[in-house]
């Protein structure tokens, strides 16, 4: 909420007003009939953002909407607020293009918008209207705009492209998604709507989001490595009998010196046997020439057991 809070507060001019009134009711104004006529009903679970439709309404039309506060039928039954327009619905309608956008392929958005600070007033409204972003902790990043109709979404996906956000249309259930999942993108969707605060909140969310992720990469890592250690001493160990057995006192003191280390510490990796051949040996050993000399028990290994199957064929 403290995104569309910090939106609607925003300064603006009357003629960026009149641009995010258009998005706002573009995007989600339903057209009703009753008995009086038509009319037309913003729905919105904001009080906020209800209360600007139903000001600027006032402010722009010189009418008296109606606001009303329901509860959803629903478990959680949360609060949702309508204002609805009656008197000279069919102005307002025509006024703002709202039946245009919503069914007419030729309706071009740009032509009616004639700066550029109507234009992000409009995508403003949009957002207000029926946009979310989803907690930046959460696995995925994803903002989006809801709206009803095909002909509105391709609009916003449109104008959004304009500011090369690379967003996107998905439909599902309740309509049209126009979304964006790029925290990039997302975080400068939120700067050029003007929420300073809002986007000071998304970029913490996600460096926080990011540090965590870096340190569960590198505690993965690490346990990974250990495990590849431990198998890997495993498998020496293994070798380290089979070889110690069919050549006895042949081998060489070189290997003889690996054999030593790694009977000694059979869980540690290359590095640590290195530390140890010093005090233990009375020589340096390093990290390369253990390895290297890991590998020739190894041949050994194979080829005992290759000498094995023969026999045995």
């Amino acid at each position: 909420m403290l995104l569309k809070d910090e939106l609607v507060s925003l300064d603006q001019s009357d003629s960026e007003l009149k641009a995010m009134l258009m998005g706002l009711l573009q995007v989600n104004a339903s057209i009703n009939f009753s008995s009086s006529g038509l009319y037309l009903d913003f729905k919105s679970k904001n009080e906020k953002v209800a209360l600007e439709v139903y000001n600027l309404i006032k402010k722009f039309y010189q009418l008296e909407p109606t606001f009303l506060m329901t509860k959803e039928v629903r478990l959680n039954k949360e609060e949702v607020f309508y204002t609805r327009i009656e008197q000279s619905a069919h102005y307002v309608l025509g006024d703002l293009n709202i039946i245009k956008a919503k069914e007419s392929k030729e309706y071009n958005l740009k032509k009616e918008l004639q700066t550029e600070e109507e234009r992000l007033a409009y995508l403003r409204g949009a957002f207000l209207a029926c946009g979310s972003v989803n907690d930046p902790s959460s696995n995925t990043y994803h903002l989006e705009i809801q709206t009803f109709s095909s002909n509105v979404a391709y609009i916003l996906r449109d104008l959004m492209n304009s500011y090369s956000l690379n967003a996107k249309i998905s439909k599902n259930r309740r309509g049209y998604i126009v979304y964006l999942k790029s925290s990039e993108k997302i975080g400068y969707f939120i700067r050029i709507l003007g929420s300073t605060e809002g986007l000071f909140k998304f970029e913490d969310e996600r460096i926080e989001k990011d540090i965590s992720n870096s340190i569960n990469r590198v505690m993965n890592c690490e346990i990974a490595n250990e495990k590849k250690t431990q198998l890997a001493a495993k498998r020496q160990l293994k070798e380290i009998e089979v070889v110690s057995s069919y050549y006895g006192s042949k081998l060489k003191s070189t290997l003889t010196d690996a054999i030593i280390l790694r009977t000694n510490h059979p869980e540690e990796n290359l590095n640590e046997l290195a530390s140890f051949s010093q005090e233990e040996l009375g020589k340096s050993i390093s990290k390369s020439a253990l390895n290297h000399r890991f590998r020739e028990i190894h041949n050994l290994y194979e080829e005992i057991l290759e000498k094995r199957s023969k026999n045995n064929g």
